[in-house]
């Protein structure tokens, strides 16, 4: 079938970010054996502003998405964390295709209120949503008609290409890439590791980038220091309101940085608030419940080296297995269109309604 799949390309980075999440869902929905036109929303809308800005060649953008609709012919339309193409440019794209499904998929954190109500704001002219967050508040998101479910982050072979679960000889133990938000609180493992690990096992070998003095980084630099590493911290932000457990907004949510990590082969430290080790088991992921179990487990890690290997290559394996960028892309297909499941997908499938 034709998918016209709107979502940022990243044109602008060029080749910085190839590695992100709708990267692999493109790809899956070609290796899938769909026809996919890609519709680079903000670089269309950068580069029809006489002012390359995003802001003002909105309207021009969705002017735009209706003529590949007219032109296309999309029997599915997809849409990344859309903030460009508005809702009413969505019914007119149902008037001019009656026969079309549309679905958005959400990878951004529902505890920030702006994410919230950018992925509520269509919910009214889509038929699904899919989101990074599990459980029973995703009704909140769902549409008078349109239902809300579950996806995963998802793991590419072509994209994730190494095996440190393979190696010993990697010269980082640890890495972590991300920024430090400063709503972020104060005993949050995400901002407190870095000085952790130095104060309390001064021989680890770090590798973080986007704080600790360290710049960010991107692009093939990215993924080969994140080749160079052992173990990598998952530590997504979360506020003080997100609450941890099903009904809450951190329930099985994380980050791409999962699918990085176990992709390559790295053994992936988490933590226990956002409930993974339910979705990938506690063989394949290492859970900690605060800085002390944190430091507790990462210095047996460390001290242990064949267990680093066995734990990070059930993740390696079942990230590939279970959790690619085939079985995601055909998933949203299959929900959004209600045909029977092809897959025993290893995810919560349960959707939500209003």
């Amino acid at each position: 079938m034709r998918i016209l799949h709107a979502s940022h390309t990243h044109l602008k980075s060029l080749g910085a970010r190839n590695y992100f999440l709708p990267v692999r869902i493109n790809n899956g929905f070609i290796r899938n054996n769909h026809e996919v036109y890609w519709f680079s929303d903000r670089d269309i809308a950068r580069y029809s502003s006489w002012f390359h800005s995003r802001k003002t060649g909105a309207g021009a953008c969705n002017r735009k998405f209706l003529e590949v609709c007219r032109n296309f012919e999309p029997d599915v339309i997809a849409l990344c964390s859309q903030d460009i193409i508005l809702p009413e440019t969505l019914a007119e794209a149902r008037r001019l295709l009656p026969n079309v499904a549309i679905f958005q998929y959400y990878i951004d954190p529902l505890f920030d209120a702006s994410n919230f109500r950018n992925a509520c704001s269509k919910a009214d002219v889509v038929d699904w949503s899919f989101v990074t967050t599990a459980g029973p508040i995703l009704s909140r998101i769902a549409g008078k008609k349109s239902q809300v479910a579950f996806i995963p982050n998802p793991v590419d072979a072509s994209i994730d290409i190494h095996r440190c679960h393979e190696r010993t000889d990697q010269p980082h133990d640890v890495f972590f890439a991300g920024h430090i938000s400063k709503w972020l609180h104060p005993d949050d493992l995400r901002g407190r590791a870095y000085e952790l690990i130095r104060e309390r096992i001064p021989g680890a070998r770090c590798a973080f980038y986007g704080h600790g003095g360290n710049p960010s980084l991107f692009g093939a630099a990215f993924m080969k220091a994140l080749g160079q590493a052992k173990i990598g911290l998952n530590f997504s932000q979360r506020n003080e309101s997100a609450k941890p457990g099903p009904g809450g907004e951190l329930y099985l949510y994380s980050s791409d940085r999962i699918a990085l990590y176990q992709g390559n082969g790295l053994l992936v430290f988490t933590t226990k608030s956002f409930s993974l080790s339910e979705l990938y088991g506690e063989d394949a992921i290492v859970e900690v419940e605060d800085a002390n179990d944190f430091i507790d487990k990462l210095r047996y890690y460390l001290d242990n080296d064949g267990e680093r290997q066995k734990v990070a290559r059930a993740g390696y394996e079942l990230g590939h297995r279970e959790f690619n960028e085939r079985l995601v892309s055909q998933y949203m297909i299959e929900a959004t269109l209600g045909l029977p499941f092809s897959y025993d997908y290893r995810w919560p499938t349960e959707s939500f309604v209003r």
